[in-house]
């Protein structure tokens, strides 16, 4: 790593500004913003990161804001999300669009 990187790093590091693993050529520093998102990880499992950039340093697919839901759902507002590969579909709830692991897209029908 440069100097002039490396003092611009631990700068943001000290103030707390950022988050970032352990320095390899491929770490992704991600900015310490809480906004939670439900992610789909390499191995299928859904769980909740503190922000998008966290998701993706993780290699995870990133599904919708907010925590993951799980399987027990309470909300019944449609929703048009993707599942990798298909066409958008309308879905009868958020809910049901996380548990198919699918990307949603906007609040509503698909138009």
């Amino acid at each position: 790593m440069r100097k002039s990187h490396f003092a611009l790093l631990s700068g943001a590091l000290i103030a707390g500004l950022w988050l970032a693993a352990p320095a390899t050529a491929a770490t992704k520093i991600c900015p310490a913003i809480e906004a939670p998102v439900c992610a789909v990880t390499r191995t299928g499992a859904r769980e909740t990161f503190g922000n998008a950039c966290l998701a993706q340093r993780a290699h995870a697919r990133v599904l919708h804001s907010g925590r993951c839901i799980g399987p027990i759902c309470i909300s019944f507002k449609q929703v048009c999300a993707r599942v990798p590969g298909h066409k958008p579909q309308t879905f009868s709830s958020i809910c049901t669009a996380e548990q198919a692991n699918a990307t949603v897209l906007y609040e509503g029908p698909c138009k």
